[in-house]
This record gives C-alpha cells, structure tokens and sequence, in this order.
C-alpha cells in the first residue's frame, strides 16, 4: 500500500454544483481506476459554464499543490462536440480539461511542457455518454495518471499553439490611473477585481488613491479586515494578490449590489504634503 505521503493527488475543479450527484459520481469514476487517489474538492461552484473564472481559478491555485499533481478542470459547455479533450504537462502537474480557452494559464512558454489529444479509446469506458464526458472520458484519464500512466497514452502529440487560449480578464493601467473589473464575488460577498498589486505598485509613487465602485469612494488600501470598524468599505490586497473590495463584517457585493463584471477605477491625485513642499522649493 502507499503510503500518505506518496498518494496520488487529483483536484476537481467544475461548474456542477452540489445539488446534483454529478460530483459524486465524478469522484466513483476516479476511484474505479485508481482507489488510492486522494480526491480534493477544489471548487463545484465555478459559475455555470464561465470558462475564463474556471481558468483564473486552477491558474492561481495549482501552485498550492504538490508536484505530480492532477488537475480535472471540467467547465465545458461544448460537451458532445468536436471539441478536443487536452492531456497537459505544465510546471510539473498534469492537467485534464476540454480544449476551450480553460486551461489557458498553462499555455504560456515558462509553463507549458507538452501537451496530447485524449482520445485513445482503450482507456474509456464501453459506453461514453455524449453528456458526461468529464465522468466517462477524462475522469478515467485522469485517474490513470495518477496512478503512474505516461501521458504520452492519452493520444496524440499537440503543440502549445494547437491549444486554444482565451483572453482572461486584465486591468489597464495608464499614467491617470487604473481601469479594472469585478471578476469574483466569493462566499462572503467579497469582490475579487481584476486589479493586481503590481498594478498599483505601477502607479506614482507617494500619490494619494481614489478607489471607486458602484459610486461609492475609499481612500486608501487597508491591510487587514480589522483596520476598520464593522460596517467600514474597505480596499485590500487579498490572498491571491488582487484589489479586494470588503465590507468589514458584512457582504459588499449585497450592500453595493455589485455583480460580476461591475467597472472599478483607480484614480490618484498629489498629496498636499507634496504640493507644499514643491510650492516651497520654487
């Protein structure tokens, strides 16, 4: 038997929800062909059928995992198409998706390593919903990676190019400021923006910061939730290194009526301090 410290890992990341048991049975799928896999939930609440949210995600969490790792990324609205099914290498894990812009992140030339067409039907079930094909194809894929299958098995041989990318969400940063959007919205009604840290590190230094959503104005980036009192509007960097818009024990996105894709803007302006002291200096 494996040990813990050498079991198999495959993380889920879907839009399926929990209120189905497409989940569950995505999880039975797995284990039919490699029982000791140990199976992470990464997220089922990927809004339905948001290619690029799904992307975003697995882009940014992967790296929170050991080398080796499986990644089932199934956001695939083309499902019983002509859409390929990938097979990627990509900074030492190994990722399982439909060909639809999802596994973009893993597409840039630092990253990629080699990628196949999943379509060796000795590895898939006898019968292959046209429906399901996360259950009957790529989690049997998947789970036979995990359990020490070479990739090379999944199909034929793609180069990154014949992969299909998708334009992800990107502030616009300029001299007068910064343009972005509202691109999460997470359980306690946070809003992730599309804003980065080092965007705003791209600004002037010493300038004063305007941070305007929904109408509604903050003057600086805190660094915790408590530097402000309850019922406060606050702007933070979060834990993936983006503008965070919160409501100090409260639901910004229900106070705002904020919804994905709502403009945020950056704007910044000359401290008085500084205009003083250049008054002075003339």
């Amino acid at each position: 038997m494996s040990s813990c410290k050498d079991r198999a890992v495959i993380t889920l990341t879907t839009d399926f929800g929990l209120a189905d048991d497409y989940a569950g049975t995505l999880k039975g799928a797995i284990l039919c062909h490699c029982r000791q896999a140990a199976i992470i939930d990464l997220t089922h609440a990927i809004p339905p059928q948001d290619i690029a949210a799904a992307a975003t995600s697995i882009g940014h969490s992967f790296r929170f995992f050991p080398n080796g790792s499986v990644h089932l990324v199934i956001v695939d609205p083309g499902v019983g198409s002509q859409r390929r099914i990938l097979a990627l290498k990509a900074a030492d894990h190994l990722f399982i998706a439909p060909d639809n812009g999802v596994l973009t992140p893993f597409l840039t030339e630092a990253r990629f390593q080699e990628a196949f067409q999943v379509n060796n039907r000795e590895l898939f079930p006898g019968t292959v919903s046209t429906t399901f094909h996360g259950r009957d194809i790529m989690a049997p894929i998947a789970a036979r990676l995990a359990c020490g299958m070479d990739i090379s098995l999944a199909g034929p041989e793609l180069s990154r190019q014949e992969c299909l990318q998708i334009s992800l969400p990107a502030a616009r940063v300029s001299a007068e400021g910064i343009i972005g959007e509202v691109v999460h919205i997470d359980h306690f009604g946070n809003l992730r923006t599309s804003i980065t840290a080092r965007d705003l590190a791209a600004l002037p230094a010493g300038a004063g910061l305007s941070i305007s959503l929904r109408g509604r104005a903050i003057a600086t980036v805190s660094t915790t939730y408590s530097d402000a009192a309850p019922g406060a509007l606050i702007a933070l960097i979060d834990s993936r290194e983006h503008l965070e818009i919160a409501l100090v024990c409260g639901n910004a996105a229900l106070v705002l009526g904020c919804r994905l894709g709502d403009r945020i803007s950056v704007t910044t302006w000359k401290c008085k301090k500084n205009q003083t002291a250049s008054h002075r200096n003339r």
